[in-house]
């Protein structure tokens, strides 16, 4: 399944035999089965033509309008169709204090967990005060989540973590962008937001394919979160996938001079950096080798079944560091990316 990416006010559209067409200055761009579309990411104010509309509603393909510093400006979806059985067990499990304890239990362990290995990648020759406290705080945290006494107090230790954990990751981005100036500073910043929607997004996609009910969460049910299933996968997943995207892109961006850049080709730069991240395999425990794209999907399953009773509890995804290796021991050999993206 692709995801469709429109950047561009120049670009047009046209469905033909049941396939979508893109075009600019006159010329295809690209065309591919509306089948395979799992979704419209459109950038700013780009407005869909009525054919492509109609579309996008009898196949129920969701499209997500952000701005470039990916703020959600509204969707477009049709009513999701949701299996009653995994409905049911959704419902059911609202009551079910133990599940709901141990899930979020292992969720939060695991974010905790791949953010330690995260710093853990990218100090291996560098420290910092703020670095060190992060580690040191994290390996706390971890270690007191047994006795926190309610999903409340595991919501306060990710709280308390992404505040000393973002204090590093800033420090990281004043050394590896060499004493990096506001407006990279400002530009990392907006693009850990973009990343974060786009990977919440995406969750959410993967969620209404696989029936769950969006707003039937654990972690992220107190009604503030816009779709709260798919914050709650998202925590495992921000380190290893946005946080490491954003600062090897942002430290990339900076050291070859691309200051001067406009905004849309930067943009266009992230998402292809951002899809190829998605694409990058790792060693799954219970899979072997998968893509990002797929580890997500596994674990949505996971939940299901977790959810249904099939496995005695949910299993999150934890990256295992090798000081003797450049990335994460799970990382491996990144096989060819291919991106579909709207310029």
């Amino acid at each position: 399944m692709t995801t469709i990416y429109i950047t561009e006010r120049d670009a047009s559209f046209k469905i033909h035999s049941r396939y979508f067409k893109v075009f600019q200055n006159h010329k295809q761009r690209f065309c591919i089965p509306i089948r395979n579309i799992s979704q419209f990411i459109v950038f700013g104010n780009i407005n869909l033509p009525r054919q492509v509309i109609q579309i996008v509603r009898l196949n129920q393909i969701p499209v997500l309008y952000l701005t470039q510093n990916g703020e959600c400006l509204g969707r477009i979806e049709n009513p999701s169709i949701v299996k009653s059985k995994y409905l049911r067990y959704q419902q059911q499990s609202i009551h079910n204090t133990e599940f709901n304890r141990a899930t979020a239990e292992s969720m939060v362990w695991a974010k905790l967990h791949n953010q330690h290995t995260y710093l853990q990648n990218w100090t291996r020759n560098y420290t910092s005060y703020e670095t060190q406290r992060a580690l040191d705080y994290l390996t706390l945290l971890m270690d007191n989540l047994p006795i926190a006494p309610s999903i409340i107090d595991l919501q306060d230790f990710c709280t308390g973590a992404d505040k000393v954990y973002y204090c590093a990751f800033t420090s990281l981005l004043n050394v590896y962008c060499n004493g990096y100036p506001g407006t990279t500073a400002k530009r990392a910043s907006s693009f850990l937001q973009l990343g974060n929607q786009l990977l919440t997004q995406y969750i959410y996609t993967l969620l209404i394919t696989a029936g769950l009910h969006p707003e039937y969460a654990i972690l992220h049910e107190d009604g503030y979160y816009e779709l709260p299933l798919a914050y709650d996968f998202a925590v495992e997943f921000r380190a290893p996938i946005v946080d490491d995207l954003v600062l090897n892109f942002t430290r990339n961006y900076h050291n070859s001079n691309g200051n001067g850049k406009k905004s849309s080709s930067l943009l266009n730069r992230f998402l292809q950096s951002w899809e190829a991240k998605l694409k990058t395999f790792i060693l799954h425990p219970y899979a072997g080798e998968v893509s990002y794209r797929q580890c997500i999907d596994l674990q949505v399953k996971e939940y299901v079944k977790s959810l249904l009773g099939d496995v005695e509890y949910y299993r999150p995804l934890a990256l295992k560091f090798n000081p003797n290796q450049s990335s994460f021991t799970n990382v491996v050999k990144n096989k060819k990316p291919v991106l579909t993206l709207v310029k």
